[in-house]
């Protein structure tokens, strides 16, 4: 009766690392890939480099801020 207790318990846990492992896993690939997809582009006045999603962008050139724009 011992032996098979330690085989529930082996499977217990194996399944549980098994089920947290595959709930994390979709929010990392989510995560790396949003990361990956943001273009960096360069200020027309400065020349510093920021994501695609925060650029200002005005008559075809890049800003990094409403500063630079003006």
């Amino acid at each position: 009766m011992g032996i098979i207790k330690v085989i529930v318990i082996v499977l217990v846990v194996w399944l549980g690392f098994s089920l947290i492992k595959k709930f994390r896993k979709p929010t990392e690939a989510i995560n790396n890939k949003t990361s990956s997809s943001n273009k960096m582009l360069a200020c027309s006045v400065c020349k510093t480099h920021i994501p695609e999603d925060e650029a200002i962008v005005q008559n075809g050139k890049v800003y990094c801020s409403k500063e630079h724009l003006e």
